[in-house]
This record gives C-alpha cells, sequence and structure tokens, in this order.
C-alpha cells in the first residue's frame, strides 16, 4: 500500500506539519509506504529537506493508492483527475468553531467546506470526541464519518534536556491566539495565583510576533507592570518548546472546549499535569473566563504535586503514554485505508 498525506510545509510551526510527519514515521514502520506531498508545490526543491524528511513530488505522489487530506489537494486540472482514481480521506484539523467564524466573518467558507469534505471523501476522519460530535450530525452517508483520537511520536520526548526554571511552580501556556483559545486569561488570572502561591510564576510561549504591540501593551500597562512581573519568561514563537515543556511543573490547556492540543499531550508526555476547561485527561477543570477559578484549579493541582509521597506525574505520564502514543493509532489509519481500497 502507498498513501500520501497532503500537507502544508511548517517544521516545528504548523502542528498540522508535525502531525503529518509523525504518521509518515510510524506508518512506514507498519510496513506500508507513507509519504508527504505539498499541496501547493508539484516539485519540492532542496530548502524542503527536514533533517532528511522530505516531501515527494506530484508525480510520484500518483503512483499512490490512497491520498490523505490535510490542508489541502491540489488545485490542479491533471491532479484532480488522478484524485478521482484513489481512494481519499481527509482529516480534519481545524476546530468547527473555528472555521464557523471564519464563515461569519466571510474570509472563507470553511465551515461548509468541511461539510463539503464528509460528504466528498470516501472517509473523514475527526481527531476529537468534541468534533466527531458535531459532524457526525452532517454525515449523509452514514459510516463515512470516523474518530481516531489525536496523538503525538512519543519518541520525540525522549533525551530532552529540561529548562530549569528559577520560581515554581513554573506554569506554561503555549498556545497561539486564536478564535477558541486565548493564552490571555492565564495572564490576568496570575495575581490571584500569586494571592495563593506567592512563589508561583507563569512562562508563556508561542505569542506571535505580528501583534507584539498589543502584547506589550497586556503586559506592561497592568498597574505597576504587575503582569509582567507575574512571568519568568514571555517569549515569541520558537521551533522547540520541549525543554521548557519537560522542566515546568502545571501546564494550561487555553483552548475554552477543553480539547487537548498537541501542545498538551506533549507536557503530559513529560508527565506534566494540566488545568484545562474541560477533558478526560485531567481532573483540574476551570470554569472559562472565570480567573479565580483557573487560580482555584492551579493552586489544587500544585498542592497535589507537592503532597507527601504524590504519583501526580507518574500518572499524568502514563495516560500519555496509554493515550496519545501516535504508534498505537496508526494501526486504526491502516485499517481504514484497508476498508476503503476493498470498496474501490
Amino acid at each position: 500500500m502507498f498513501v500520501v498525506h497532503w500537507s502544508n510545509w511548517g517544521p516545528r510551526i504548523s502542528g498540522m506539519y508535525e502531525s503529518c510527519k509523525n504518521q509518515c514515521k510510524y506508518e512506514n514502520r507498519a510496513g506500508i509506504r507513507s509519504e508527504l506531498a505539498i499541496s501547493y508545490e508539484a516539485t519540492p526543491t532542496a530548502e524542503r529537506n527536514d533533517k532528511g524528511f522530505l516531501p515527494i513530488t506530484w508525480e510520484e505522489a500518483k503512483k499512490a493508492d490512497v491520498w490523505v487530506l490535510h490542508s489541502a489537494f491540489p488545485d490542479d486540472a491533471e491532479m484532480k483527475k488522478e484524485q478521482a482514481k484513489k481512494v481519499t480521506v481527509a482529516v480534519l484539523h481545524g476546530p468547527t468553531e473555528h472555521m464557523v467564524f471564519k464563515e461569519w466573518e466571510k474570509v472563507s467558507d470553511s465551515f461548509n467546506l468541511h461539510v463539503n469534505l464528509l460528504w466528498k471523501m470516501d472517509a473523514t476522519v475527526c481527531i476529537n470526541t468534541h468534533e466527531y460530535d458535531v459532524m457526525k450530525l452532517y454525515d449523509e452517508k452514514v459510516g463515512r464519518c470516523r474518530y481516531i483520537p489525536n496523538s503525538i511520536d512519543l519518541e520525540d520526548m525522549e533525551g530532552t534536556a529540561p529548562w530549569l526554571y528559577e520560581d515554581h511552580p513554573a506554569i506554561l501556556s503555549c498556545d497561539t491566539p486564536r478564535v477558541e483559545k486565548l493564552p490571555l486569561h492565564i495572564i490576568w488570572a496570575m495575581p490571584y495565583v500569586m494571592e495563593k502561591i506567592p512563589e508561583a510564576r507563569l512562562n508563556v510561549f508561542s505569542l506571535l510576533l505580528e501583534p507584539i504591540g498589543m502584547w506589550r501593551n497586556v503586559f506592561v500597562r497592568s498597574h505597576k507592570r504587575a503582569l509582567e512581573t507575574a512571568c519568568e519568561n514571555i517569549q515569541l514563537a520558537n521551533n522547540n518548546l520541549k525543554p521548557f515543556q519537560a522542566g515546568a511543573d502545571i501546564g494550561f490547556n487555553n483552548n475554552y472546549s477543553g480539547i487537548a492540543s498537541r501542545v498538551t499531550m506533549e507536557m503530559m508526555a513529560f508527565g506534566v499535569p494540566v488545568v484545562s476547561y474541560n477533558g478526560e485527561y485531567t481532573k483540574y477543570h476551570a470554569k472559562p473566563f472565570d480567573l479565580h477559578s483557573i487560580a482555584e484549579q492551579i493552586e489544587r493541582c500544585w498542592n497535589d504535586l507537592k503532597a507527601p509521597g504524590s504519583t501526580l506525574r507518574e500518572e499524568t505520564l502514563q495516560y500519555a503514554r496509554e493515550n496519545f502514543d501516535r504508534g498505537k493509532h496508526v494501526a486504526t489509519y491502516i485499517e481504514l485505508y484497508n476498508e476503503l481500497l476493498a470498496k474501490k
């Protein structure tokens, strides 16, 4: 079997790209040929070499049995003819709420695009239960909408030297701002956290460069610059969060729905417990938009971490190993490919 994953190009920047890279690794390990192709570049240049991981040409992609859409298939007449010959699977990375707001703002027909994919592809995969609960309502031919949990390459965590924070608990936030997740409430909650735990400090990573003026105002225009001093580190986007994740005490998931993002899974794969708004992967659930609730849950998590004989870090790591291992979930994808090929 030969499978091609159509994606963008974004090493250490795009979670979608990194997910595709993980998928190719474990599908190849499982004994099938799995490659990545760039949906907007027919012949990738030498600069596309990601430490030995190379996207293939469109011409080579024509030989595949299965095309998996992550960002888009090529907008090219000849490639559209090839697409019609393939088993096609879509993997939905963009949250439904994000897509609806883009459509509401007339940026694009994003939500309707997801429905179109569900109707046109041989199968569409949702990578969390929330998306699945929504999208299966639009499953015209019942059975095309599938659920396969999101996951990461746990081997990527091995050998990471943790960053040594000065202040503890070191609370970590590393989400980029989006409609469905704003890394603001954890910042605004820090004075209330510090009322309960004076030594606590926030560490913010992955802020985008473009709105740097806004971030300056958020921090330094607070009274006596209190929000700035509540942070040990304030960093823009970088290409390797793992040391900072490995050294943290508590992670914070800014997604309102509580969906475990890639960075959330990575934190937990280092044994770092996470405070979130929802989700079975943690028992520390704050109320959305409630700064005092966020502070209460961080204090609760910190008390559990410090308790004599605490096994919270070990339990967190075990949950990640059992639920976030891409090597395990790839088997379900391969079963799906085989099922669809048998029907073609």
